[in-house]
């Protein structure tokens, strides 16, 4: 009898994940559907990480490795930014995290700051992320 009901029970099991993944599909697959989902992430994106420009490079000097974040407000306000690196090289894994204030793009040198976390080599994979906001 418990052949039975185990039976039964998997293929309810069964029956929900296929209606589930049918749903799924359908959703995905539908071009409306992806444009409106595109459509709330860009209106839910702050303002304040468009006024930021950044680049990322490594660099190596004085036989020492570096991986560097550089930001540049395009904005006439003052933007705090908290940076959050995870490096991955060849000889290993680095983290780090910094907070720059850049002034308005008027101040000229000020509107641009960079951070920099020492790494053990030169090149590798780099995920960077980084919140700004006004203030």
């Amino acid at each position: 009898m418990t052949t039975v009901y185990r039976c039964l029970a998997g293929a309810a099991l069964a029956a929900v994940v296929f209606a589930g993944s049918a749903m799924l599909a359908a959703n995905w697959f539908t071009p409306a559907a992806a444009d409106e989902s595109l459509a709330k992430a860009d209106a839910d994106t702050p303002s304040d990480n468009k006024c930021v420009a950044d680049t990322t490079h490594f660099k190596a000097e004085d036989k020492r490795a570096y991986f560097i974040v550089a930001l540049e407000n395009k904005c006439e306000q003052r933007v705090k930014c908290v940076i959050h690196a995870n490096i991955r090289t060849a000889r290993g894994n680095t983290k780090g995290h910094g907070t720059l204030v850049l002034a308005p793009r008027s101040a000229g040198a000020e509107a641009k700051k960079s951070y920099s976390l020492r790494v053990k080599v030169a090149g590798g994979m780099a995920q960077v992320a980084r919140d700004c906001q006004a203030f």
